[in-house]
């Protein structure tokens, strides 16, 4: 497979935890709060922007150096450094698109080196969490996200391979020609996967992505 790109989701995929969002309420005791917030949009009472207000909120007051030291905690899995090693190595472009925090993915690209990342931007004033947010990465438009990367540097969807976990990674994979669901959520996302890995590590993942380069 002639490969050139590689889309990605970060939350669940590249990190072991499952959102960095929940990762922040807990850390700040403000969980079951959050909860109440997450089961108002899945009924959907409030919209995605709601919901993303509502949960800011609850970060009011806090510093940014406070919530960068908690963000800097975030793991990414085994075998993950070696795999975007690799991707450079071949001149693989990384893009990482992503509902969550954008402050954790300029940690994660110091290490990974992504090529463009996107995510959503609590806003900072004086250092502090002012409790203001803007949505870059909504549950529906990591698609278009990726389509405009992909004309920015000439790659055909057809070159680009795409990972997600969730039901919100699917308008991203319809823009890869070749689609994995890695520890999937939902059914959904099997529906439109080519391949499902279920694993800890990067290390199967890894594997089998040298394969469809044709390395062994």
């Amino acid at each position: 497979m002639d490969v050139k790109a590689l889309a990605i989701d970060v939350d669940g995929v590249i990190t072991k935890l499952e959102s960095a969002w929940k990762y922040i309420h807990e850390k700040l005791n403000l969980l079951d709060k959050a909860k109440i917030n997450a089961e108002l949009f899945y009924k959907k009472k409030i919209s995605y922007k709601k919901w993303a207000e509502l949960d800011v909120a609850l970060w009011k007051g806090i510093s940014k150096e406070d919530f960068y030291n908690l963000l800097k905690e975030v793991e990414i899995r085994k075998g993950c450094a070696e795999f975007f090693s690799f991707l450079k190595e071949n001149n693989i472009k990384i893009f990482a698109i992503s509902g969550g925090l954008t402050l954790l993915l300029e940690i994660l690209s110091e290490k990974l080196h992504f090529d463009r990342y996107v995510a959503n931007d609590i806003i900072f004033e004086n250092g502090i969490i002012n409790g203001k947010f803007k949505i870059n990465v909504s549950p529906k438009n990591k698609g278009l996200i990726l389509a405009r990367f992909l004309k920015e540097f000439n790659i055909k969807s057809s070159q680009c391979i795409g990972i997600g976990d969730s039901e919100f990674d699917i308008p991203m994979l319809k823009y890869c020609g070749y689609k994995i669901a890695f520890n999937p959520k939902k059914i959904e996302l099997i529906r439109i996967s080519n391949e499902v890995i279920f694993s800890d590590t990067f290390y199967e993942l890894f594997e089998r992505f040298k394969k469809l380069l044709g390395f062994s």
